[in-house]
């Protein structure tokens, strides 16, 4: 390999600096991805916050607000024809589902985060709401309603006696609710 033993000073272009500015635009509100869920009880003596141990693996109808906006079709027979109208829809009444996967070897969650969930499932607040603060994904508070919770299937909850032991919940959780305001 040759030995390079004289320097040379070689010019490219002109010597005047360029500068390049890019916008950088950020989602309003959001307070970073590695941020965790939260749940927060109306009345604190009954059920503590709770701290999503991590976030969903995936989640449906939500990305920094809810997403509910949803085109609206309409077709009307009349005596000579079909009618055919759209217009742009606003549906209040759609379900937010979290989802942790998992499967019949690989854990989803621990044990203790799905019991936790489960008390918020099991004890709907007599006055209130519950609050959900998608810390992930932005900075505002929603007050929901818990509608499903399940492990492993459609309204069941599947528990495997191996994994339970080493406080572990193989197959999917999946927990489903509809948000009733934004506070």
């Amino acid at each position: 390999m040759p030995i390079i033993s004289t320097q040379t000073t070689v010019t490219i272009g002109d010597a005047a600096a360029v500068v390049v500015t890019q916008d950088l635009t950020l989602q309003a509100g959001v307070t970073g991805t590695l941020a965790l869920r939260q749940l927060i009880y109306p009345d604190a003596t009954v059920l503590a916050p709770l701290t999503y141990t991590q976030n969903p693996t995936d989640w449906t109808n939500f990305d920094t607000a809810p997403m509910v906006k949803r085109p609206q079709v309409g077709v009307l027979r009349t005596l000579e024809d079909t009618k055919l109208t759209g217009w742009q829809g606003f549906s209040k009444d759609i379900s937010i589902v979290e989802t942790w996967k998992g499967s019949d070897s690989e854990a989803s969650v621990d044990l203790d985060f799905l019991r936790q969930l489960y008390a918020y499932f099991e004890n709907p607040p007599i006055s209130g709401f519950i609050q959900w603060l998608p810390l992930d994904r932005t900075a505002t508070v929603y007050n929901i309603l818990i509608e499903k919770l399940s492990v492993g299937g459609d309204n069941l909850i599947r528990f495997n006696f191996i994994a339970a032991r080493q406080l572990c919940v193989l197959g999917d959780v999946v927990f489903q609710f509809r948000i009733v305001s934004q506070v």
